[in-house]
């Protein structure tokens, strides 16, 4: 038995990320073995896994049921965080692996993990909250109601240890992440995070981690400052780092901490930037460059016609009325009934569209408005407010199948 391992989950354009992790994972523990989760496939690309200083599995060779299908009904967002339940469980009874540490690819190792292994041997479960102390009230993002719509805890870091009742929650959070682990924050749902909010209640043993050195990053930033003590990373001088999560880093963009918040740059917390720069150039030097435009395996049709969030959305909404096992077919059932429902062509822009790149005085904005107040005046307070209640309800894609139907 394999006494501990880590992992984690790419596509092929994040292969960089997984280098980088890995290797900082290896400084501290060079005798432990690393996994990396494969979810794409190596077609078409020049790239020598056994030189690699982690083990390659591919996500379609893990047992995940109907896995296909499973592939065209969430994003590659989704899909990435929808397999964890089901890899940490296969390392656990393929590998049989004692204790696993999950750590998403873009996570940064900066110390010895001895804090991680021996909370594990208390706990069958480990958890880290996004933050542990409250974020004022003023309009920046993020804040605490960005929490309650994805989640108490940040799933980027879970360690779970070899234990039947592990087990039993590895199962059940793996049936709701394959089944409802949409990004669809309208109808309570965040991919495999937000169904982590039970873990407390549902199971035993369960460890809620507020140690400041553990999960530092953009949305715990109000509470942690970063020092050098020597050659060692401190948070509030008086921690040990042990890992740094850049979540939602822009390589080129040097004083941007993440795409994901507007409380803080690195002009305003310049205590990040000899880290962020160490970060960027080790992802460089992983060769960052070169995988950053590998294409997406299940991100087409295999004529090459790219899949719209509509078409995965509502083939998710259908898909008890759909036989077919391979829906990524250029000849199949699926792409056919896409095609004649015009639910392809053009790309998915809308996923760069978020409260922080919004734009109150765009003339697209400004005219959708325009239509709504002339909506007010036309059917009156009463109508007008059912309206808003439908269109919030359509707006959630896979309840368009009342309009769509397979």
């Amino acid at each position: 038995m394999i006494a501990t391992a880590g992992c984690t989950i790419v596509s092929k354009n994040y292969l960089a990320y997984a280098r980088t992790l890995c290797n900082s994972f290896k400084r501290f523990n060079p005798e432990m073995p690393f996994y990396v989760l494969l979810v794409d496939e190596l077609v078409d690309v020049e790239f020598d896994v056994k030189s690699e200083p982690y083990e390659l599995i591919e996500a379609r060779s893990i047992g995940i049921e109907n896995f296909k299908r499973a592939a065209f009904r969430f994003n590659i967002l989704e899909l990435n965080t929808n397999v964890k339940p089901s890899f940490l469980k296969f390392l656990i009874q393929e590998r049989s692996v004692r204790r696993i540490l999950y750590f998403d690819p873009d996570i940064l190792v900066t110390s010895s993990l001895k804090p991680v292994f021996d909370t594990l041997d208390q706990n069958q479960i480990i958890l880290t909250p996004h933050c542990v102390s409250p974020i004022e009230t003023d309009g920046l993002r993020p804040n605490e109601q960005d929490f309650l719509s994805s989640g108490v805890f940040n799933l980027g870091f879970i360690g779970v240890k070899n234990t039947p009742d592990a087990l039993v929650f590895l199962d059940w959070w793996a049936q709701r992440c394959l089944a409802l682990g949409f990004s669809e924050i309208r109808s309570g749902l965040f991919v495999d995070q937000k169904w982590c909010n039970f873990i407390p209640c549902f199971f035993n043993d369960v460890g809620i981690i507020k140690d400041p050195g553990w999960n530092m990053a953009y949305w715990n930033l109000h509470e942690r400052v970063l020092s050098k003590r020597g050659n060692e990373w401190m948070v509030n001088q008086q921690s040990p780092l042990i890992f740094y999560h850049f979540s939602g880093i822009a390589i080129n963009e040097t004083d941007q901490i993440s795409r994901h918040t507007s409380r803080y740059d690195l002009n305003s917390r310049a205590d990040l930037r000899a880290i962020f720069d160490e970060y960027r150039t080790l992802l460089r030097n992983n060769g960052m460059d070169g995988f950053k435009t590998l294409p997406y395996k299940y991100g087409t049709f295999l004529n090459g016609e790219p899949i719209t969030q509509l078409a995965r959305s509502l083939f998710a909404a259908n898909e008890n009325s759909i036989r077919e096992s391979d829906p990524f077919s250029a000849s199949g059932e699926v792409y056919r009934w896409c095609k004649q429902g015009g639910f392809l062509g053009g790309s998915d822009s809308s996923a760069a569209y978020t409260s922080l790149t919004f734009k109150p005085k765009d003339w697209r904005v400004r005219l959708i408005n325009a239509v709504l107040r002339l909506s007010l005046y036309i059917l009156g307070v009463e109508r007008y407010l059912l309206l808003m209640k439908y269109m919030s309800f359509i707006a959630i894609l896979r309840n368009q199948a009342i309009v769509h139907k397979f």
